[in-house]
């Protein structure tokens, strides 16, 4: 018979990460890099561009591809569910790491003349996801 005194405690893998406090400024916008209102956002914003036609911009605009556009849409929303389930440390890399993708791609582009406020939101809703939740991901969780 096996005795139960040699039994080893293995932390649950079902357990929350901690996450430490932020101080300073950070301690304001710790509760909001937490929640998954901005990825929210950013999904929606997506998901809006996915219904303009890029002939509506005007000429020589770059505007991403259609794919891209809705792609980082279910992206952004993959990750506000994954927030909801309560998971802040898989949420906050998931939309960091996209985010990080969008701009790699498309940052450049987006910035050169001609522009349009559409496509510089969608690069500025993706640097905003990198700061929020990649100053959570990189410098609080534990």
């Amino acid at each position: 018979m096996a005795s139960d005194d040699n039994a080893v405690s293995v932390p649950s893998a079902a357990s929350p990460p901690t996450s430490t406090r932020a101080t300073g400024l950070f301690s304001y916008v710790q509760p909001v890099a937490q929640s998954k209102i901005p990825a929210l956002i950013t999904s929606a914003l997506f998901a809006t561009s996915a219904l303009v036609p890029p002939a509506v911009l005007g000429q020589n605009v770059y505007f991403p591809p259609y794919l891209h556009r809705v792609g980082f849409s279910f992206v952004f929303g993959g990750a506000a569910y994954v927030f909801a389930a309560g998971d802040h440390r898989n949420g906050s890399g998931i939309a960091t790491a996209w985010s990080l993708t969008y701009l790699f791609l498309h940052l450049r582009k987006s910035l050169r003349a001609p522009r349009h406020p559409l496509t510089l939101a969608m690069a500025g809703g993706a640097a905003g996801c990198t700061a929020l939740y990649g100053t959570e991901y990189f410098v609080y969780e534990d």
